[in-house]
């Protein structure tokens, strides 16, 4: 195995199934082959993590997030190998336990990544995060690596709050939002402080060329704040678009983003809501 050219290694490796439910078993027993093989082994490996909440580990003690956190600290190298980090819920409705759960753990294991390309959140209760977790979560949004967010889940009482979310994600090209259950409430006068003061800081105008908006019940607000001079996303370059248009909305939200993107749209993807008998 030792004569194998690492391209050749790489392909083989490369052949593992990640929806396989053994691939993972696969990719530990590549890492055993021999010493050329663990690299390699290890960018499969460690390249999409999948955090689970601490209540949800069969063994609270040896939850995922502690085990990961001291393997990383065991050896750092890995941390670069982490392109796709997907987060679990973090909510006080959460049927799984509250967001305090995840105080304690997460932030120590969110500062030590380094090369995340995509962020992925089950479930977001801004307002239920401590703030050391809000300000690691920001932390990895502010990575140059970082590319790609999607929420599938999200509650922010204000919009404020969501755009200086999104505003540390200062690379972004793709952004992905899957929820029925975004809301927010009315400005809230300190957050808007802070937006203002973000803007004097003349954020650089990122081109995103994916969004993907799927309401269930769809928020004018969002596509206000995404045309708006206080975001830093560049809608002209769209090529990819995947919305969600309901009947029962009635604004000209959708026609509006259309206009912004213009010619650059390649592919449009329109979900209608299921009929309710």
């Amino acid at each position: 195995m030792d004569s194998l050219a690492l391209e050749l290694i790489d392909e083989i490796i490369g052949h593992v199934d990640e929806k396989d439910g053994l691939s993972r078993f696969h990719l530990r027993t590549c890492s055993l082959v021999c010493r050329f093989w663990v690299p390699p082994s290890q960018r499969r490996l460690f390249h999409r993590i999948k955090l689970r909440h601490p209540l949800l580990t069969f063994r609270p003690r040896r939850a995922q997030i502690q085990q990961l956190d001291q393997v990383l600290l065991n050896s750092p190298h890995l941390a670069n190998y982490i392109r796709v980090l997907r987060l679990p819920t973090m909510s006080d409705v959460s049927p799984f336990g509250d967001a305090t759960g995840l105080d304690e753990p997460l932030p120590p294991l969110l500062r030590k990544l380094t090369q995340v390309q995509k962020l992925e959140i089950e479930a977001l209760a801004w307002k239920d995060l401590s703030r050391d977790l809000r300000q690691s979560l920001c932390l990895v949004l502010e990575l140059p690596s970082m590319t790609s967010v999607c929420l599938y889940s999200a509650q922010f009482n204000f919009m404020d709050d969501f755009m200086n979310f999104i505003n540390h994600a200062r690379s972004l090209t793709c952004l992905s939002l899957h929820e029925d259950a975004m809301w927010w409430m009315s400005h809230n006068p300190v957050a808007l402080e802070d937006t203002q003061a973000d803007d004097n800081k003349q954020l650089e105008r990122c081109c995103i060329s994916r969004l993907d908006m799927r309401f269930k019940y769809r928020n004018p607000a969002s596509v206000s704040w995404l045309l708006g001079l206080r975001s830093h996303l560049d809608v002209s370059h769209i090529h990819t678009l995947h919305t969600c248009l309901s009947p029962e909305v009635k604004d000209d939200s959708f026609n509006r983003l259309l206009c912004a993107i213009g010619s650059s749209l390649k592919h449009l993807f329109i979900s209608l809501p299921c009929p309710s008998w």
